[in-house]
């Protein structure tokens, strides 16, 4: 079996901490377009380290856009994942927003995560980390999934979905109140909306 470490990328310091506590077999790099200084050195540095031992690969994805980057993400979890391989998950120093969407995707596929780990900076400890289950109830997926598409007329998601059109309007309400939908009169997804669905 394949060990798969999907990172996110700073300095390298870290990286380096878990090659040597997790032992991956892969490693998967997440890194935002375009690459700064500091991301691209350690890249080099830790290809050109590890290279040998290890098959690095690297990730691009945009900079602030959680749910592209979950959605890119959960790609490589479910091509890893149909390979048998086991998954595990690295947050490192960098990018907030890189590391939330990387762990948001970890809760997305929890089923298929091994485990999501932190090294501790002052003292290189690997801290693992919790992994929940981002769920939604089916009907309101699907609801959220209608909508994405464009379809946001209450008659044409209640014959699309054959659910009464007194539940589609509970369930606006109720995603409106969870966050998942922007409480405007038009249906739009807000970001959580559009995590929720991939």
């Amino acid at each position: 079996m394949v060990r798969v470490v999907i990172s996110t990328v700073y300095s390298g310091r870290s990286i380096k901490v878990a090659i040597k506590e997790l032992s991956p077999n892969k490693l998967i790099l997440i890194v935002d377009k375009p690459i700064d200084k500091t991301k691209e050195e350690t890249v080099k540095e830790i290809k050109k380290f590890y290279g040998e031992i290890i098959q690095i690969e690297t990730l691009q994805t945009s900079l602030y856009n959680i749910p592209e980057i979950m959605e890119k993400v959960i790609k490589v979890i479910d091509e890893e994942s149909k390979k048998e391989n086991e998954i595990l998950i690295h947050i490192t120093e960098g990018r907030k927003t890189t590391s939330l969407a990387l762990l948001f995707a970890g809760y997305a596929r929890k089923e298929k995560i091994k485990g999501a780990y932190y090294v501790i900076e002052e003292t290189n400890e690997i801290l693992p980390l919790p992994l929940i289950k981002l769920e939604l109830g089916e009907s309101k997926k699907k609801l959220l999934q209608e909508i994405n598409k464009g379809n946001g007329k209450i008659k044409k998601i209640e014959k699309k979905l054959k659910i009464k059109q007194s539940a589609v309007y509970q369930h606006i309400q109720e995603l409106k109140k969870e966050g998942y939908l922007e409480d405007t009169k038009e249906l739009k997804l807000t970001e959580m909306g559009r995590v929720m669905i991939l």
